[in-house]
């Protein structure tokens, strides 16, 4: 058995804890990378079922298509990121993307070794 960690997954949580944290509303694919990275290390450091991180440049730029009321590509200095429109809030985030997880998955978003990978 395994966790699978969708990209939605990944951003929603990166951006409900940078928001709630440092007010931040965008984040380059590069860190996504490295807190996704972080993400599931924490989940297998637990032990019991495999934590996979699913993401690729596709899912990446899906994301943006799919989710075009939420999210939109941007770029800076040459790096690729995607950035929270205006007026959606952690809270919608957490009720479309987060509602399904399981505590455990939720827990490791939210650890704090996990969180300092978006320095926080």
């Amino acid at each position: 058995m395994y966790i699978y960690i969708q990209i939605e997954d990944l951003v929603a949580n990166a951006f409900i804890n940078l928001i709630e944290k440092k007010k931040v509303r965008e984040i380059l694919y590069s860190d996504l990378d490295i807190y996704g990275a972080k993400v599931i290390e924490q989940l297998n450091s637990q032990g019991g079922p495999k934590a996979v991180l699913v993401v690729s440049r596709e899912s990446q730029m899906a994301i943006v298509e799919d989710y075009s009321d939420m999210f939109e590509a941007f770029e800076r200095d040459g790096s690729k990121g995607i950035r929270l429109l205006d007026g959606v809030e952690p809270m919608d985030l957490w009720i479309r993307f987060c509602t399904p997880l399981s505590y455990k998955v939720i827990k490791a978003f939210r650890a704090p070794a996990v969180k300092q990978a978006l320095g926080i």
